[in-house]
């Protein structure tokens, strides 16, 4: 019995911690709701408000914007001016973290990354095929709201973002690229062995016009980099320079591999299709460099996940959210064994039952604070941002709180239960005193513990899944059988007195 009671606390504060992670964690709309009271809060304002003005600061040339628009005369003025408006920028920004329109584009912003993270989470493979597997915050909406609203020309903030664009949807057509030529070159080792087939013509045709259609994409996004070159922060342009330059050498490469694929179709002999085939190798490695370095990023954009941190992720929380639904009754099942075996003592067994339930929640309280303070520790990079990031670890774990108190009631129930039914003088003065009630009344009785189980479920945080039901309908059968119990416990030794002679 003490062996199943101490196995079902153990696993009792795995339960609250796998139940939290399956319900908010992996909930977008909590995790979005949990945003929304982040950016209400006066610490995790001021914070990223210092952060967006730094970024800021980062990505746009301030100090050259501000020596555009004044005469020969005042450009030396330029640099103590870049200097002087932070602290209005600060205070614009904290001002406009208030707002409903940026915290709408915040709010977004983190409802597609959470969305993309448990889509990776769900689906790798998937995923992997058309993202290379990172997850990415794209912050830089608020960010350049901002610029805008301290005077920098929204037209340069909106070219770059179109190149910043135009590069994810080329990057997408390389991977589909890569898979074509894969299939295409495949093809061609076939047909050096005289077995081509109208499908596979087919397909070499496709990938003719696949690589014609990349031309002019590249094409596109070359004159748009041009476009913004000029006009864009310092800091970028040497970047966008560079990505014009491989975007060059990739065209170059795409244009040499279609002419040659053209010959080989027209004439497919040995040495064509030899041709044709290392040239789509030398292609294939050039669309694999493109895809593997990120020459430029959007301005305020922060990668979260990445394809190489995968694997423990989605096993901790495939493991977490199996258990969820497990654990709970896999918990009170044990509860119940032990109470079965402990014929003869009960109460003692209750005590024992909800000693447990108390030590597992309180030991997941004092789990929570002492990890919010390491987790507070190590993300503060000082101490200006520490009482931000303790607000922050707060907020998303005041579910965790939530379920813990939850779990305590029951353990407080249990311990009551036992001390309820115990042999101590309290005791019996106790059951002296409901004794009319409980046998006499038992629909009243009934009636009260279900409407105190009704109040309890309804302080129940976040959603309620299966395991969660099952838990609650047991905990239900075990009130059932403790107020049965009791009512014969009291009956015997309080009997009805009788009216008679």
């Amino acid at each position: 019995m003490w062996s199943l009671i101490v196995l079902a606390s153990v696993l009792l504060g795995l339960s609250i911690f796998a139940n939290w992670i399956q319900a908010e964690a992996l909930d977008t709309d909590w995790v979005v709701s949990a945003t929304d009271e982040m950016l209400d809060a006066p610490e995790v304002q001021e914070a990223l408000a210092v952060y967006a003005v730094d970024q800021l600061y980062a990505n746009v040339d301030i100090q050259g914007e501000i020596e555009a628009r004044l005469p020969m005369s005042a450009k030396a003025l330029a640099t103590p001016a870049a200097a002087a408006i932070r602290q209005p920028a600060l205070d614009l920004e904290r001002k406009a973290l208030a707002s409903p329109r940026v915290q709408d584009l915040v709010s977004r912003a983190v409802r597609l990354t959470h969305e993309q993270i448990v889509g990776l989470i769900s689906d790798r493979r998937g995923y992997l095929s058309s993202t290379r597997g990172e997850v990415t915050l794209d912050y830089g909406r608020a960010i350049a709201d901002l610029a805008v609203r301290l005077g920098v020309d929204p037209g340069t903030i909106s070219k770059v973002q179109g190149v910043v664009q135009n590069l994810s949807e080329l990057e997408q057509r390389l991977v589909e690229l890569q898979t074509r030529i894969g299939g295409a070159r495949a093809e061609l080792s076939r047909l050096r062995h005289g077995e081509q087939s109208p499908e596979g013509r087919q397909n070499l045709e496709s990938l003719e016009q696949k690589l014609a259609e990349t031309q002019v994409g590249i094409g596109s996004l070359r004159r748009a980099i041009e476009g913004a070159q000029e006009k864009a922060p310092s800091q970028l342009q040497g970047r966008l320079g560079e990505l014009s330059g491989r975007l060059a050498d990739l065209e170059s490469r795409l244009a040499e591999a279609s002419q040659r694929l053209s010959a080989a179709l027209e004439n497919p002999d040995p040495a064509n299709v030899e041709r044709v085939d290392a040239s789509l190798a030398r292609l294939e490695a050039k669309a694999t460099t493109v895809l593997g370095r990120q020459i430029v990023q959007s301005p305020g954009q922060l990668v979260v996940v990445r394809s190489t941190q995968l694997d423990g992720l989605q096993t901790l929380f495939r493991v977490l959210r199996n258990l969820g639904f497990v654990l709970p009754v896999l918990v009170l099942l044990l509860y119940a064994a032990a109470l079965y075996l402990a014929k003869g003592w009960r109460p003692q067994a209750l005590r024992a039952a909800g000693g447990g339930i108390l030590a597992a929640a309180l030991l997941v309280l004092i789990a929570r604070r002492l990890l919010g303070g390491a987790v507070v520790d190590s993300v503060s990079g000082s101490g200006a941002v520490e009482p931000a990031i303790a607000a922050v670890w707060n907020i998303l774990t005041d579910g965790l709180r939530q379920r813990t108190l939850f779990v305590l009631v029951v353990g407080l129930a249990f311990v009551a239960s036992g001390l309820l039914g115990g042999a101590s003088h309290s005791a019996l003065a106790a059951r002296r005193f409901i004794a009319p009630y409980l046998r006499d009344r038992p629909v009243a009785v009934y009636f009260f513990v279900v409407v105190l189980f009704l109040l309890w479920l309804a302080l129940m945080p976040g959603s309620v899944h299966l395991g969660q039901v099952v838990a609650i309908v047991v905990l239900a059968a075990l009130a059932v059988v403790g107020i049965g119990a009791l009512r014969r416990q009291t009956a015997q030794e309080f009997p009805a007195v009788s009216d008679g002679p």
